[in-house]
């Protein structure tokens, strides 16, 4: 049996800090390194989840960013301005994250496929489609059981009595009971696998649409093993215009973006492309700088009321030709902006060379933990920062029902929420390097004993022996 040496308690999380400024892509000798090129995935993972805490600090004391303008006949703000708005509306981090499960997912069995290792991609499918489950579950359901524990203890009693109305809105209310709230426990487990549903920490609503989305990239890549290049373009191409057509809810936001990511891998092994790539250095910028300005513009359309700006109105009455009835017209549009945005960074080797910095990597590297503990650490932790511990005086009614009242837990001076918001997002950042210098790394340990359990070891155990046909000439 091997112990752990005592420096291992603390290495592990230092070993995750990074050591290089934000230009810097470190070690010159990576180079030439071939896993240089898809590291730029997860610098975009790490922004992406930086934008998923931005987008809920501005839900909950913000809300008004989320439109055009303060009210229909208010000048706009400079954060409500097209572009700069970007950052603080929603939506981008989830659609983010959906396009990266397509494109990691379908990244080794497409390299395997097309050296001719039909065999070896298929071997990787089915691991990667058993591994994908446990390594999203595990993790979510430790994050389940910290929220329903800080629950307990009242930590989410002060959300619940401030003036931020979608902290009242997400924190937890408790059951009648401590049994009822053990039974509502497996029950909220269960319904955050089924439905979506988890009234603890209602950010992993996204977790279940994440993985059907990754079975979707499995399941493609099987059916198209052996299909020539040109031909599986053509089925990625077909999908797209199908889920484009489908109004079905979040299709754009998941499977579209899968199927997106898929289809960009694919193309991040063709020799042709990437040569014309890197002879065009010009015509790639006339390529890239129209393609990420349009696609910011298309991503600042307003969550709410567009039609209170000229130009988010535009959009809207737009939206009546090129989306389907009855679908969310800021979710498509958000797509579609970050599909540009994509395609752009995808052509720009040097956006890729920033991408793949030290601290954006780092950032990559905690996303999954900052997008489970944010939650939480918002509704408990930032909430005492700014409306104090207990929650007292409190001489309101139980249970707070009436959204309409005007005497809920005042927020503090500004200089408060100054001082405050940029701590907190220090301690998330904390919290995530032990969280995934920890508790991931446990979770992954947990999988890879499943995995060893249940597979067969066909690298070891002989085929059985069958008999032949006897050939004639």
């Amino acid at each position: 049996m091997q112990y752990l040496q005592p420096s291992h308690l603390y290495t592990r999380l230092i070993d995750t800090i990074p050591t290089t400024l934000p230009w810097s892509s470190g070690d010159p000798s990576e180079k030439g390194d071939p896993k240089k090129s898809v590291k730029w995935i997860d610098g975009l993972r790490g922004i992406a989840s930086f934008l998923v805490v931005l987008t809920h600090l501005a839900r909950a004391w913000d809300y008004a960013l989320f439109s055009p303008r303060d009210n229909e006949n208010a000048s706009p703000r400079i954060l409500q301005w097209p572009i700069l708005r970007i950052p603080w509306q929603g939506r981008l981090g989830v659609t983010i994250f959906a396009f990266l499960t397509g494109y990691v997912c379908a990244l080794k069995p497409l390299k395997l496929s097309r050296a001719g290792d039909t065999t070896g991609a298929f071997e990787t499918i089915a691991k990667s489609a058993f591994r994908r489950p446990p390594r999203l579950i595990f993790p979510a359901t430790i994050a389940l059981f910290i929220s329903w524990t800080v629950a307990q203890f009242g930590g989410f009693i002060v959300a619940n009595r401030s003036d931020c109305w979608w902290c009242r809105y997400a924190a937890p209310d408790l059951a009648d009971s401590f049994w009822e709230e053990l039974i509502r426990l497996p029950m909220n487990f269960l319904s955050t696998w089924t439905t979506g549903y988890m009234a603890y920490d209602d950010h992993q609503w996204a977790l279940l649409p994440l993985l059907l989305s990754s079975m979707l990239v499995y399941l493609v890549l099987f059916a198209t093993m052996f299909v020539k290049f040109r031909y599986r373009v053509l089925v990625y191409i077909g999908l797209l215009l199908y889920f484009h057509q489908n109004a079905a809810k979040d299709i754009e936001t998941f499977q579209m973006q899968a199927i997106y990511g898929m289809l960009l891998s694919d193309f991040s092994y063709h020799t042709a492309l990437k040569e014309f790539i890197e002879k065009h250095p010009r015509g790639r910028k006339f390529l890239t700088i129209p393609l990420t300005i349009l696609g910011l513009l298309i991503a600042s359309y307003p969550g709410e009321h567009p039609e209170w700006a000229g130009w988010s109105n535009l959009m809207l009455k737009a939206s009546q030709y090129i989306f389907p009835p009855d679908v969310n017209v800021g979710k498509r549009y958000t797509a579609l902006g970050i599909d540009m945005i994509i395609l752009a960074i995808f052509f720009s080797p040097s956006t890729k060379d920033f991408l793949s910095s030290r601290l954006l990597l780092w950032f990559g590297k905690q996303s999954f933990a900052v997008y489970l503990v944010h939650g939480t650490m918002l509704r408990v932790v930032l909430c005492w920062m700014l409306y104090g511990i207990s929650g007292q005086p409190w001489e309101g009614p139980e249970p707070l029902t009436d959204d309409k009242r005007d005497d809920w837990l005042p927020i503090r001076p500004p200089w408060v929420v100054g001082i405050s918001i940029p701590v907190w997002i220090g301690l998330v950042y904390l919290l995530a390097a032990l969280w995934t210098a920890y508790v991931d790394t446990f979770c992954a340990s947990m999988t890879q004993k499943l995995e060893r359990a249940v597979f067969v070891e066909d690298e070891k155990t002989p085929l059985p022996l069958q008999s032949v046909p006897m050939q004639t000439t």
